[in-house]
């Protein structure tokens, strides 16, 4: 078994990437709670601003990536932008088609998206070489484990992320009439929320997150991979699940709590090793017991009388 110290940087590590799936569920559960699409193209997105990126910047197998000098520096907010411009179009060309569809063709489409974006990245960037990360990053010690400040960096805004975005919600017209949205859309039409326009805004909102996401992930991976990243949004869904997809704050420690059960399982190498080799389905088998453990007193409406 391994001791505190050895598992010391895997918690690191779990914090870490616990906080990108709480970015991830909280952009996901603000585009629910408004549009009712699970946004299943998240990582897909932000995985091909990346890659427009990391083009932009002179990226090659053979030379460093600059970190500053000319234009090149503009590629780390082209990341957050192209994010938002392309969360942004499916919102407003393909969503309105499919806004008075079941929500499992609301998925599809939104799955239909991720798989034409990949397409895209394997056509356009040659998925068998190693990418660089977009840029470099300071390490520092703390006590005996090296830290790094992306993984400081991505604790930081997830805490920053969720709070701002709970006041908003809470505090400003445009979150009430999302919240409004959110609890009966035909009701809030009918009392002059102007659904469209807070609809768009709910869209360009979750692309600005998914551009901050994908600021920091790829330095956590150490690598530009299209796979990866594009399937990132598989594991985070889990935390919004056991948040309902309704609290941002039970999303945001669970999926603290998933990054670290999921990080911590690393070095059980030696001893107990399928908790290593099995790691990756942590997420998987948190959302399934959430979504038992929720279901477990469904509440039906038959002949007038509640029956469970």
């Amino acid at each position: 078994m391994p001791g505190l110290g050895e598992l010391w940087p895997f918690l690191i590590q779990g914090l870490a990437f616990g906080a990108m799936y709480a970015m991830t569920g909280t952009g996901l559960v603000v585009l629910y709670r408004t549009t009712g699409v699970v946004n299943l193209a998240f990582g897909a997105i932000g995985a091909m601003a990346a890659h427009i990126a990391w083009t932009l910047m002179g990226g090659s197998l053979t030379k460093p990536i600059p970190v500053v000098g000319g234009v090149r520096i503009l590629a780390y907010p082209a990341i957050v932008l192209l994010c938002a411009l392309l969360t942004l179009l499916y919102g407003l060309w393909i969503a309105p088609k499919l806004a008075r569809r079941d929500p499992l063709v609301k998925a599809l489409g939104m799955l239909g998206a991720a798989l034409f974006l990949q397409g895209l990245m394997k056509k356009g960037w040659d998925s068998s070489k190693a990418r660089g990360i977009l840029f470099p990053q300071q390490t520092f010690k703390l006590g005996n484990t090296i830290v790094s400040t992306t993984q400081i960096l991505a604790l930081v805004l997830s805490v920053v992320v969720v709070l701002a975005v709970t006041t908003f919600l809470n505090k400003t017209a445009t979150g009430t009439a999302m919240r409004a949205i959110a609890n009966d859309r035909d009701v809030s039409s009918l009392l002059g929320v102007p659904v469209r326009r807070v609809e768009t805004m709910a869209w360009f909102g979750s692309g600005l997150l998914c551009g901050v996401v994908f600021l920091l992930l790829p330095p956590l991976f150490k690598s530009l991979d299209q796979g990866t990243m594009t399937y990132f949004v598989i594991s985070a869904l889990a935390g919004a699940v056991v948040g309902q997809f309704r609290s941002l704050w039970v999303t945001f420690w669970a999926s603290l709590g998933i990054g670290v059960l999921e990080s911590v399982l690393t070095p059980f190498k030696n001893s107990l090793h399928f908790m290593a080799d099995y790691r990756k389905l942590v997420p998987y088998v948190v959302a399934v017991v959430a979504i038992l453990w929720i279901s477990r007193r469904r509440t039906v409406v038959l002949a007038g009388r509640e029956m469970q």
